[in-house]
Parts: C-alpha cells; structure tokens; sequence
C-alpha cells in the first residue's frame, strides 16, 4: 500500500499545489493562506492526536518555506509529550525545527525531555536523545547532563552511542569537569559504534593538548590493530576495506601524539 495513504487530503492537496506553484509569489500566496487555516484550526479544542499531527506537519512546510508558524511552537511541545511514539517524534522534530536555542518555550521541554531519557523505552530514550543534541543550550545541559551520563552504561549499543555524542556537544559549550575520564571509558566500550563516536572528541582534543593523551598511544594502535586485523563486523567495511573512517581517525590522532616525541613515535 502506499505511504500516501497514511496522510490526509488536505496535506497531500498542500503538498501538490506547492510542487505545481509557477513562481514564489504564487507559492507565496498558498503559504500565506494554509498558515492563517492553521492557525484557525489550532484554535479548536479537543483535537484528536492523529489530527494534531498532521496539523503540525503542515505547519513544518509552512516554517520550511519561510513563513511564520510561531502560533504552532506550543503544541509542537504538548506533542512531545504524547505517549505514542509516532506522535512524541513528530512534536520533538518540530521542536527541534521551530524553537531557539535561547528561546523561553525550550523550559516548557525539559520535564519532558527528562522523563523520556529515563524511559524503559528506547525509542522514547533516542528521540529524547535527538532533540537535545539539536538543541544544545545551557538550561538543558544542566537539566540532563547526569542523567545521559548514565546512558553510557544503557544497554542498547545505539543509546550509549548517542549519549556520547551529545556529551561531546554538551562540553564544547559548557566544559564539563573529567570529561576525559568519561571519554576513555567510551574508547574502551564493547560496541565498535560507541568507541568510534568518542573518537571525534580526541581529534580534536588532541590537536590542543596531546601531552594530556600521551597514555592512550598504546589504546589506539591495539584499536587500530583490531581494525585492520578485520576484526570489527562486516558493517564498518567499505568496498572490503576494514572501517577506512576510524582507520583515518585513529591514524590522524596518532600523529599527533607523536609530533616532535620520538618515544611515542616508535610505539
């Protein structure tokens, strides 16, 4: 069945009419129009989720399109809060789309964002996830940071993955104390995934202060062993050649660490 078949009429009608818009002014003129509908339509009490959702979809081309849809930003967050996780996705991806990183409705966010990082649900954990590596601000950082620390010890590979991401977003705008600890125990994760992720902050750590790493030379050529060995899953290779972007990574890293020492050099 075609996905078609999933959205309303009046999305696809939206969607067609712009595709089949002559000029920007007539494209204009059509967005001009749906937001005022929209904003009506959001004035109406008791709409189903299913209904908001697609309201809010329609109000994303609006934004998309560069045209105000400043009235459609507190229900993108009411959304978020939405115990199906279709619709919990689509109100943070429109929360991370409309709202500013230094905007007021982003503290509306924060209850939210914090119940679903503790969710059994992983899903409802890495959409939670998302949305704060998109919205990196200070009121966030210090409302979540302890909690997604804990998520470097979740289960779920991708989780882990991600949390170390958006701590890496986290600590270049807020310099977060030990983080080099943290980041070791990344590297030395089981899942290929997540030491691979922690690899984009010794790049660039190293360039700024390699004596602080000169301990973890041996730690990346054992890695970089494991990798050119093939013993990383068939996933990481590309046109046979075993994961040729950490190989690079690791390889840059380490010339870093052995600039101008010829000890580490020789390792």
């Amino acid at each position: 069945m075609s996905n078609s078949s999933h959205l309303s009429k009046e999305l696809l009608d939206l969607v067609k009419s712009i595709g089949e818009s002559r000029s920007k002014q007539e494209e204009d003129k059509i967005i001009t129009l749906e937001a005022q509908g929209l904003k009506q339509k959001f004035l109406e009490r008791n709409l189903p989720e299913k209904k908001m959702k697609e309201l809010l979809i329609r109000a994303i081309y609006v934004e998309m399109l560069g045209h105000d849809a400043s009235f459609s930003h507190i229900h993108a967050v009411n959304l978020a809060q939405s115990k199906n996780i279709l619709v919990k996705r689509i109100g943070y991806l429109a929360c991370s789309l409309f709202i500013d990183k230094s905007s007021d409705i982003l503290i509306l966010m924060i209850a939210t964002v914090q119940k679903d990082l503790q969710s059994k649900n992983h899903l409802e954990v890495m959409a939670a996830l998302n949305v704060i590596s998109k919205l990196c601000h200070t009121s966030i950082i210090a409302a979540v940071q302890d909690v997604v620390f804990a998520l470097m010890q979740h289960q779920q590979e991708m989780i882990r993955k991600k949390a170390v991401m958006v701590l890496i977003s986290f600590n270049k705008i807020q310099p977060i104390e030990n983080f080099d600890m943290h980041m070791k125990r990344a590297l030395c994760d089981r899942d290929p995934s997540v030491m691979a992720a922690s690899l984009n902050y010794y790049l660039d750590e190293v360039k700024k202060r390699p004596s602080a790493f000169k301990e973890l030379i041996n730690s990346f050529i054992i890695i970089l062993k494991q990798v050119t060995e093939h013993r990383l899953p068939k996933d990481y290779d590309y046109h046979r050649m075993p994961a040729p972007w950490i190989q690079t990574k690791i390889l840059e890293i380490l010339s870093f660490l052995g600039a101008e020492d010829e000890e580490s050099s020789s390792q």
